[in-house]
């Protein structure tokens, strides 16, 4: 009788085993689909705080991009706007040439002034050979159009051609000018100071200078910027350009 229990429990145990072992497999699917979605469930609410921070993160940085969009629209209406300035100053100077050429006066002084005349004396169109002129006026036009490439080509074979013409301290201006619209401040800043260091009698000195100093404002260059700007308005105080000088180095001080 002793042994009867053991026996028994041995038994049961088997059977129980047995009974497990034997579980339809419809019962097991249930049971792992349940520990399944009790995974899944974690889960989110390990990972719900953040979803929620990326969500912010991804609003934040659209946000961030329609600024930069509508910063963006705002410089190209300003380039727009400079370019239309700057085509319309080159028509109107190219009406004063006009002028100036049928009344038989200078041409030098004339072509290009952007209101820099330092009172040097002027050159007689009529003593200029009629293929140099046409040349030039050939690149003005270009320039005009708003075609700074096909201008920046066309003054550089001008220059080439006609480096000592009646018309080189103007070449060398409006090459400058062509390239600072474009951004390309080194080919600028090298025909402005052309025109500084070999022209010295030139009008186009003072808007030159004016033009150094802008580039190396925009640079970053504040202190020969304000250098440059200064010596426009000593040397040059009656010119509108040391008016423009004037407003500028005004910002450069802040």
């Amino acid at each position: 009788m002793r042994h009867a229990l053991p026996i028994a429990l041995v038994t049961f145990a088997v059977s129980a085993s047995a009974g497990i072992t034997s579980r339809p497999a419809s019962a097991a699917s249930a049971d792992a689909a349940q520990n399944q979605q009790i995974m899944l469930a974690q889960a989110d609410n390990n990972g719900g705080p953040n979803l929620f921070s990326l969500f912010q993160t991804v609003q934040r940085l659209q946000s961030e991009v329609r600024d930069l969009q509508g910063q963006v629209d705002t410089l190209k209406y300003q380039l727009r706007q400079n370019e239309q300035g700057q085509r319309d100053l080159y028509e109107n100077l190219d009406k004063r040439l006009s002028a100036v050429e049928g009344g038989g006066g200078s041409a030098g002084g004339a072509a290009g002034d952007s209101g820099a005349s330092s009172g040097q004396s002027d050159y007689s169109s009529s003593s200029q050979d009629p293929a140099v002129e046409k040349a030039y006026t050939a690149a003005f036009d270009k320039l005009k159009s708003g075609d700074y490439d096909a201008a920046i080509g066309a003054f550089k074979g001008f220059l080439e051609q006609n480096p000592e013409s009646t018309y080189s301290d103007n070449a060398w201006y409006w090459l400058g000018e062509a390239n600072y619209v474009k951004r390309n401040y080194d080919a600028a800043l090298e025909a402005f100071q052309t025109v500084v260091n070999r022209f010295r009698a030139s009008s186009k000195v003072p808007g030159s200078l004016y033009k150094i100093g802008v580039i190396q404002d925009e640079r970053g260059e504040t202190d020969n910027a304000y250098g440059t700007l200064k010596r426009v308005v000593d040397q040059y105080p009656d010119s509108n350009v040391a008016e423009m000088a004037r407003k500028r180095l005004q910002g450069i001080d802040g």
